[in-house]
């Protein structure tokens, strides 16, 4: 999709992707229900996935197309990195913050800043260097612009969550759009690979379970937060009241 111009209609949540299908996997959930809102949701691929061991960039980008549809995104933006080959320099941090300038998302998501693929850590660490960036007066037109939070999705490496969400209505949605990545999680052309295989999709279900469970719901998607999350009041108080016998579901918090 084109840069917008500057004066386009800002975007409300923003995914940063290191590679097409990594937006699916780590927060596709928040992505189908922010746009289930009447929210304007968009994601940016870093690169176009040239690398992969199956499947070419022509078909990735079908894929993207196909996924992003069923999400129910509003645009799907490329920087035409290099695969296998993110760093947090500043020329690409610089070509992120004008891109982010002209889109304006009030929540960014990002990969969390360690994981076993270089590419997923260096787009955490470009991303959230970007957003300050993007604050700064760049050369473009588009004045600075910061969004109000940064958070960051799970992908290989597990952490602590500073919150779950719930997905459980998406949940059917998130595996329709990973789906449509049928190079990557089916039986197509190309070497087997550990993404290719029945049970990369049951870890990625049984991740779901398990975070969702941490919350009482049936499925979940965690996100990181660098700092501490605010609050206008104590979390519980704006739950009515239950009425007498009647008990909280079942979370682990």
């Amino acid at each position: 999709m084109a840069t917008p111009p500057v004066d386009a209609a800002p975007f409300d949540l923003l995914a940063i992707a290191a590679h097409p299908d990594d937006a699916e996997l780590g927060c596709g959930g928040a992505l189908a229900q922010a746009a289930g809102t009447g929210a304007r949701v968009a994601v940016i691929d870093l690169t176009l996935g040239e690398r992969a061991s199956r499947g070419t960039p022509a078909l990735r980008r079908a894929e993207r197309d196909a996924a992003s549809a069923i999400l129910g995104l509003g645009g799907r933006f490329d920087l035409h990195l290099p695969d296998a080959a993110i760093t947090a320099l500043p020329e690409p941090r610089e070509q992120l913050a004008a891109l982010l300038r002209r889109l304006r998302p009030k929540v960014v998501l990002a990969p969390y800043w360690e994981d076993r693929h270089p590419d997923h850590a260096a787009a955490g660490r470009l991303a959230r260097e970007a957003c300050f960036a993007a604050g700064l007066r760049g050369a473009d037109a588009a004045p600075p612009f910061r969004p109000e939070r940064v958070f960051h999705y799970m992908l290989h490496h597990p952490f602590e969550p500073s919150f779950v969400l719930d997905i459980s209505a998406q949940w059917e949605r998130k595996q329709a759009a990973i789906r449509a990545y049928a190079s990557q999680f089916g039986h197509g052309e190309g070497v087997a690979t550990a993404l290719s295989g029945p049970g990369f999709l049951r870890m990625i279900e049984a991740r779901a379970i398990h975070y969702g469970s941490m919350i009482g719901v049936p499925h979940g998607e965690p996100f990181r937060a660098p700092g501490p999350l605010a609050a206008t009041v104590v979390p519980g108080l704006d739950v009515p009241h239950r009425a007498p016998g009647e008990l909280p579901p079942y979370a682990m918090s």
